[in-house]
């Protein structure tokens, strides 16, 4: 609900911030995927037009974003290189040449010309430097766009076409162990510990807060069961326990891939081992090992590159305990409220 607030508040601040003509509005800050990045490269082409609120939502996006880094680096470079093009001046022999065509085109003309629409040899000259300046300053502006497209096109075919998900790759044969340490708003840590039965979709996870909370909660995709550990009291509908995002879901991440909600980042390391690096809408990387299989999550908060989870464990269904998956109600258990989320 908080992250729906947020939203709609950034965009009634990004509401207004104009946008120069012809240009599709900013994206929201965090933002990602070709469109976004595709909008940010076009304010980037005109940076300075932009206004300061522009440049700062621009340069947050960049500093977050490798491929449009690399975009503003390129253009970066090839700006100072026109800028730095010595002014260029017709030579003796281009001065002849020019001269002697216009002497033969006015000597091929019967009719007489207005003496006022003679041109002097020194305005004539000032006419063609005027002309070739001219000539040179829209070459360098076609070079100028041309090596951008060139290299934007490149990018964007490296990053869309570098990582394919293998069809054989599945993540069914397996249950995935997490665990992670949170702290809530009064700064109070817990551990959730988590079972996805990759399979049979079941979850079971466990919310600890040392002397205060011990709930678990099994679930499939119909319904989930909460146990309150500590005061032996059931409930349905738990579903508020199972705050994880479906970030291990392979159909979806080859969904997400395909239509660019996710975006791949390239290669990377992770504890010493090389990783693929996959970015959700959310700004949240996650991990692949080279056998495309999760190893853990980036959080895109504040940057510092901690990993999501304390534990990211791939196992098989026999090391798993059947009970793990039991949605009966204890007996010695009462129906009841459980206890509001840490």
């Amino acid at each position: 609900m908080s992250n729906t607030n947020n939203n709609k508040a950034q965009q009634k601040r990004m509401s207004k911030i104009d946008h120069p003509q012809g240009l599709p509005p900013l994206p929201l800050i965090g933002s990602s995927g070709p469109v976004a990045c595709s909008t940010i490269r076009l304010y980037l082409a005109v940076w300075d037009d932009l206004t300061p609120p522009q440049r700062e939502i621009v340069s947050r996006h960049v500093q977050s974003c490798d491929l449009c880094k690399k975009e503003q680096q390129i253009m970066s470079r090839t700006t100072k290189m026109m800028r730095h093009l010595p002014d260029s001046e017709p030579g003796a022999q281009v001065d002849e040449a020019v001269m002697a065509a216009i002497a033969g085109r006015h000597n091929s003309r019967p009719q007489t010309t207005p003496l006022s629409a003679i041109a002097t040899p020194r305005s004539q000259s000032r006419q063609r430097r005027s002309s070739l300046r001219l000539v040179g300053v829209l070459a360098a502006a076609a070079i100028l766009i041309l090596a951008i497209a060139f290299s934007a096109s490149t990018l964007l075919g490296q990053h869309v076409q570098a990582f394919t998900l293998p069809a054989n790759v599945s993540w069914d044969n397996y249950v995935l162990f997490s665990k992670q340490t949170m702290t809530n708003a009064h700064g109070e840590r817990y551990e959730v510990m988590s079972y996805h039965n990759m399979s049979e979709r079941m979850v079971n996870v466990e919310t600890v807060m040392s002397g205060k909370i011990d709930v678990v909660v099994v679930a499939d995709q119909q319904k989930a069961l909460g146990l309150d550990m500590m005061h032996h009291v059931a409930q349905w509908d738990a579903q508020e326990w199972m705050h994880d995002p479906p970030l291990f879901d392979l159909a979806q991440l080859r969904h997400d891939l395909g239509v660019g909600s996710a975006t791949y980042l390239g290669k990377g390391t992770f504890q010493g081992k090389e990783v693929y690096r996959i970015r959700y809408q959310n700004g949240h990387v996650l991990l692949l090992d080279m056998h495309y299989m999760p190893v853990n999550v980036l959080p895109q908060a504040d940057g510092k590159q901690e990993p999501m989870y304390d534990t990211i464990q791939w196992l098989q269904p026999s090391q798993v305990s059947a009970s793990m998956w039991d949605m009966q109600v204890p007996g010695n258990f009462r129906m009841g409220q459980l206890p509001g989320y840490p």
